[in-house]
């Protein structure tokens, strides 16, 4: 044997930079093993030997599972090399449309969040919002398992049909509740969108000036920020049109307790019908 072609397990992981641990599990699983075990017990591995893990390192890179590539090395052909490229790219564009698609959906909730906590939460105001859209889910609201199970299915729907995550959760309390003073009743869920969806069902939610209020605390209890909102509406002589669309602001996400959570309640001034 010429000492001169052979290396032992640290001088091959030293000139290729993996691990000692490295090309041991690779001769574990069959995918990568030294050309020959010395006398003393020595794996030893040959300068020819590099470009092979080399192109192991290449695939793995790429994301490539050990077994696939361990398969790819017994088939390899450029025909094969070009379908896994081909593959891969593939996958890649997802991977990208994945983070962007994460990458809005943090700057949507840290702008929503910075927002609120600028925010003074008893003061009624007029703010003016864009076309939004939404899906809809209706529900008996007979029960606090219906409420979960209606929201969970229609946000689970959105995520696997739009693989997006850019939505926020709100609700419709009807205008003929409000005036009954009837602020518990639900019988619908939304998922609320800056942009349409692809492939689902949406409706509109009209741009305009909203009447806007804030409640902190417990969904069952806004009482009194609809008696606020709806002072301001008569001392202000606005005409209101619509459902209220109660949206989530601190939740779960952001805060421990519900007494800490906030909901924005807004009702669009009237000036057209609805679509």
């Amino acid at each position: 044997m010429d000492r001169n072609l052979y290396m032992t397990t640290g001088e091959f992981a030293a000139l290729t930079g993996v691990t000692k641990h490295t090309l041991f599990h690779y001769d574990e699983i069959g995918l990568f093993s030294p050309e020959f075990v010395a006398e003393n017990g020595y794996r030893m591995y040959s300068l020819d030997q590099v470009e092979t893990l080399d192109t192991i390192l290449i695939l793995r890179d790429l994301g490539m599972p050990l077994k696939e590539i361990r398969r790819f090395l017994q088939m390899r052909s450029p025909q094969e090399l070009m379908r896994i490229f081909t593959e891969r790219e593939a996958q890649i564009e997802q991977e990208i449309a994945k983070l962007e698609n994460m990458r809005g959906w943090i700057r949507q909730r840290r702008e929503k969040i910075s927002t609120a906590l600028r925010q003074d939460f008893s003061k009624i105001q007029i703010r003016h919002y864009p076309e939004r859209y939404y899906l809809i889910r209706q529900m008996d609201g007979s029960s606090e398992q219906d409420y979960v199970e209606k929201t969970n299915a229609l946000i689970l729907d959105f995520k696997n049909t739009e693989q997006r995550n850019d939505y926020e959760v709100a609700y419709f309390q009807h205008e003929g509740n409000v005036q009954n003073q009837d602020y518990n009743v639900y019988d619908n869920v939304l998922i609320l969108l800056q942009q349409k969806p692809d492939h689902m069902t949406y409706q509109i939610l009209p741009e305009g000036d909203y009447l806007t209020g804030f409640h902190v605390g417990s969904w069952m209890e806004m009482r009194e920020a609809y008696e606020r909102m709806e002072t301001y509406r008569k001392e202000h002589k606005i005409q209101t049109e619509g459902p209220y669309v109660e949206r989530d602001v601190m939740d779960n996400l952001s805060v421990k307790r519900m007494e800490d959570y906030v909901t924005e309640i807004a009702v669009r001034i009237a000036e057209k019908e609805w679509s």
